[in-house]
């Protein structure tokens, strides 16, 4: 028989994380139980999403709990009214109730069996012209929305659920209306197509005009002559702010991926993902790390070692200081370490391929910051300039140089520039290419000459090649 696990609206208010509720678990509100099966999303300390069983049959529960649970319990309950009087599709509402007492409100929903969000279906597809097709889905239901005066606050593809047949609107929360209008207004739609419109890859924005003259066919309405530029314009503001907010809200802070170790001597970030046992190893005696592990990379300015915890392999970098003039002029600047770790993330977030950065360390005397370090995952692989000393197939290589060219200009139309870019800073994984060894990378802000810059170190080490033309396809060297 299996165990049911009891939680009280205390134990919800003090999750933080996954890892701490246990399923199927049990939940009493007023006079009904809730039996929760599975966890789908917790967001710490407001809300809980789960699958479960209500009056033998499955669905799904959305537990709203915490500072201001009846408020947001009611704009999901306000929100699900917004869609279904716009005629959109969304599943079905069983039952909703707030108990003052426990300090929860809850609602239930049908389950919609086979059902995937599209961020997931986008990150499944094989081809851009699938990922296009999930975008389209996407645009249909919201210019079905923008005609009704409705508009979600936040548009991401984790509110549309597709089950291979029909399209759900999910997450009435989400939803606003605006008052007074017939359609919403321009500069809504402008606004909201352009924060729909951040979840396209930088490359993939040669599709916006196709889809914004479909939205425009959608809505059977002329807008103005400068709408697709003001759409563009916006979505370049928006990418920014999502940037800085990944960075700033996320990356260096406690959150659901990261955990922070800070005292007047250490300060570290790391992925949850890692061992806690493991990671306070590491902080507090990194050194010991360094001498244990394999020597990959050694100099004056960082030594490269990889590592082996159990069946996993990592790699750590430290950064070294030069002399004792060098030490004091670091110490009060961002450390090296931190600079790649927020690169490597900011590459993620970005879908450009890197090592995944899962540690940051920091020694630190107060203020004063000593040596830095930086653990990534470990990819068994090679680096691009010994994949071209393989013996390998003409054919083999074209195909490679074709990829690392494809990743390059990626990289460039996000806005990055490597600032190193030889070939042992391009690491090769199986038939892939990815980037690593980013202290160097920073922001571009179109200027061309430091694109040619970063090509031209890499023809320094590739450019005289059989297989170079494909590898500098499109490229304007200087």
């Amino acid at each position: 028989m299996i165990q049911m696990h009891k939680i009280t609206s205390q134990d919800l208010e003090y999750f933080k994380d996954s890892s701490e509720v246990t399923f199927p678990a049990q939940l009493k509100v007023a006079e009904t139980e809730l039996v929760c099966t599975d966890l789908l999303r917790l967001l710490a300390g407001k809300r809980m999403v789960c699958t479960g069983q209500y009056n033998d049959q499955r669905v799904l529960f959305k537990l709203f709990f915490g500072a201001s649970y009846k408020r947001r319990w009611v704009r999901e309950l306000d929100g699900v009214t917004l869609i279904k009087q716009a005629d959109i599709k969304t599943p079905e509402l069983i039952a909703s109730h707030c108990d003052d007492d426990s300090g929860i409100g809850y609602i239930v929903f049908e389950f919609i069996d086979n059902a995937k969000t599209l961020d997931t279906c986008l990150n499944e597809a094989k081809t851009t012209d699938d990922r296009m097709l999930f975008f389209q889905q996407a645009l249909t239901l919201i210019a079905q929305m923008h005609s009704a005066d409705i508009y979600q606050k936040d548009v991401h593809l984790d509110n549309f659920l597709d089950n291979g047949n029909e399209l759900y609107l999910i997450d009435g929360d989400q939803l606003a209306l605006e008052k007074g209008s017939n359609g919403l207004s321009d500069k809504r739609v402008i606004e909201n197509l352009a924060m729909f419109f951040t979840q396209l890859f930088q490359w993939e924005h040669e599709y916006i005009d196709g889809f914004v003259t479909s939205y425009v066919e959608l809505r059977k309405k002329a807008f103005p002559t400068n709408f697709l530029l003001s759409i563009t314009q916006q979505l370049a503001d928006y990418k920014q702010w999502r940037e800085k907010k990944y960075i700033e809200k996320k990356v260096f802070r406690s959150c659901s991926a990261f955990d922070v170790i800070k005292n007047w001597r250490v300060f570290s970030v790391f992925s949850r993902k890692l061992d806690r046992c493991f990671v306070e190893q590491l902080v507090n005696n990194p050194d010991d790390f360094v001498e244990q592990g394999e020597v990959l990379k050694s100099g004056r300015t960082a030594i490269v070692v990889r590592i082996q915890l159990g069946d996993k392999a990592y790699i750590l970098k430290r950064y070294n200081k030069k002399s004792q003039l060098h030490q004091c002029v670091r110490s009060l600047m961002t450390s090296r370490a931190a600079i790649s770790w927020k690169n490597g993330h900011l590459l993620v977030f970005n879908h450009i391929p890197t090592a995944e950065p899962l540690l940051m360390l920091e020694n630190r005397r107060g203020i004063f910051r000593g040596r830095s370090y930086i653990l990534t995952e470990y990819i068994e692989g090679c680096h691009a300039f010994e994949y071209f000393e393989k013996n390998e197939s003409a054919i083999e290589f074209d195909a490679m140089a074709g990829k690392i060219n494809k990743l390059v200009k990626h990289a460039h139309q996000s806005g990055f520039i490597h600032g190193d870019l030889k070939a042992h800073n391009i690491w090769i994984k199986g038939s892939e290419p990815l980037l690593i060894d980013l202290d160097g990378m920073k922001k571009n802000n179109g200027e061309k000459q430091l694109i040619e810059k970063d090509w031209s170190r890499l023809y320094r080490d590739l450019g005289k090649r059989e297989f170079s033309q494909s590898l500098f396809r499109g490229v304007v060297l200087k």
